[in-house]
């Protein structure tokens, strides 16, 4: 009896033991099979510490995959092997087979195969691997020894360059002067009136938007998200003789040129200032923005209502400041005053120009998330009338008055009710915590 309870134990020991075997086996799977099974719908690029996976569909919701230090994190977030196979479905299993290999183990899974002529008979195996260095290093290969947290924003000015062994962890923004990336972005790089530069061993995470200046992209550079290169100017427009008559009948050819400058100038300085609003109060510009969509008239008439009680609330206030003993040496606050109105109205024209870019972005089937975009978009949008009828008045003179008449009061709209939602958004942080908004324009927006 004894002895057929031993062999009993010894069967069940051995059957465990097998099982484990075979479950230990199933989930250290070679790199070369998992790269089989990832790059069906994935691109693969080594990290320092891992892997990223990007996903090749362009409509997936995922951005990136992250495998570091046996860790797995989807879009910045770290998430269970649970939560993975909620977001990921018949894929989470495979992603956890990432995280029993070693790390030289991920990055030969991230090393670029190289098919190349089959070796000689007298080659050694030790030389095989020797090739694979001389193509360009893929992304993530150079060593990034220097960590530079938070955004990079450069304002006024003076080259921005984040270099080879450099990583920014967050955006890069500037205005004014250029950007070189020759390390890693782990966010959005932006770059206003200057030239952007991706050497080949850029890797930028987000977005790249290139305004107003051009854009030179390595081929070997990675860029994860959307490439945006938005150029502004005439594109060369001339003037034909042929229009000297009417030219004289409605006004000189100077004249109209430097009009149209002039409005050139305006607008860039708009968009120049309402690119710095959102590198520095991008919340409150949203939140503005979904008092807009929420309540465009209401917002409207507050605005028109402050602008007509400014003066007179301010010829007030000076009168009883200089009549007060006390308030004299409070005038020298009055300029500030002005300038933090005039703040207050810039802001609430960037929120309404975030919603016109992102509403007419979605009208040519574009979902951005670039505030960056949407507002320099929109800026161009609201000025559009005006542009039009000031290159028409080119060659049409006064004809083309309605138009940028027209344009005049459009922009006049944008400006009343950003700054009528900027004091009714004020108003309510005053009173109590802003509720949560969407941080995407909605169609909604059509009015504004």
């Amino acid at each position: 009896m004894k002895k057929q309870i031993l062999c009993a134990l010894a069967v069940l020991t051995v059957g465990l033991m097998a099982r484990t075997a075979y479950i230990v086996h199933a989930q250290t799977a070679t790199a070369a099979e998992l790269r089989t099974a990832l790059t069906k719908n994935y691109d693969i690029v080594a990290l320092q510490q891992g892997v990223a996976l990007v996903p090749k569909a362009a409509n997936s919701r995922i951005r990136m995959i992250q495998v570091v230090n046996g860790a797995v994190t989807v879009d910045g977030d770290t998430v269970t092997a649970a939560q993975l196979r909620d977001r990921l479905g018949a894929d989470a299993a495979t992603i956890v087979q990432l995280t029993y290999l070693s790390v030289a183990e991920q990055r030969e899974l991230a090393a670029p195969e190289s098919p190349g002529p089959p070796p000689s008979a007298g080659a050694t195996p030790e030389a095989a691997p020797t090739p694979a260095p001389a193509p360009a290093p893929a992304p993530g290969t150079p060593s990034r020894s220097v960590t530079r947290d938070g955004d990079v924003v450069r304002i006024g000015g003076g080259a921005v360059t984040v270099e080879e062994n450099e990583r920014v962890d967050g955006d890069v923004v500037a205005i004014g002067g250029p950007v070189t990336v020759n390390g890693e972005v782990t966010g959005d790089v932006v770059a206003v009136g200057g030239g952007l530069t991706l050497g080949p061993h850029a890797v930028v995470r987000g977005e790249v938007t290139a305004v107003g200046g051009p854009l030179k992209r390595d081929p070997q550079a990675q860029v994860f998200g959307k490439v945006n290169e938005v150029g502004i100017g005439v594109n060369g427009q001339t003037i034909s003789p042929r229009f000297n008559v009417r030219n004289m009948l409605f006004g000189s050819l100077a004249s109209r040129v430097g009009r149209l400058t002039a409005t050139l100038a305006r607008v860039l300085m708009f968009i120049l200032f309402a690119l710095i609003v959102t590198a520095v109060g991008q919340r409150q510009v949203q939140q503005i923005g979904a008092r807009i969509v929420a309540e465009p008239v209401r917002a409207g008439l507050v605005g028109l209502l402050a602008e007509i009680l400014f003066v007179p609330v301010l010829v007030v206030t000076i009168i009883a400041l200089v009549i007060s003993i006390l308030g004299i040496p409070l005038l020298i606050l009055v300029p500030f005053g002005i300038v933090l109105i005039g703040v207050v109205m810039l802001v609430g024209y960037t929120a309404a120009a975030h919603i016109a870019g992102g509403w007419t972005l979605e009208r040519f089937g574009r979902a951005e998330r670039n505030p960056y975009l949407l507002v320099a978009t929109g800026i161009v949008v609201i000025a559009g009338l005006t542009l039009i009828g000031r290159l028409l008045a080119l060659g049409l003179g006064g004809f083309g008055a309605p138009l940028y008449f027209a344009g005049y009061l459009v922009e006049y709209l944008a400006w009343t009710v950003g700054f009528g939602a900027a004091i009714q958004t004020w108003i309510q942080m005053r009173r109590g915590p802003v509720p949560p908004v969407v941080s995407a324009p909605t169609p909604a927006a059509g009015p504004a």
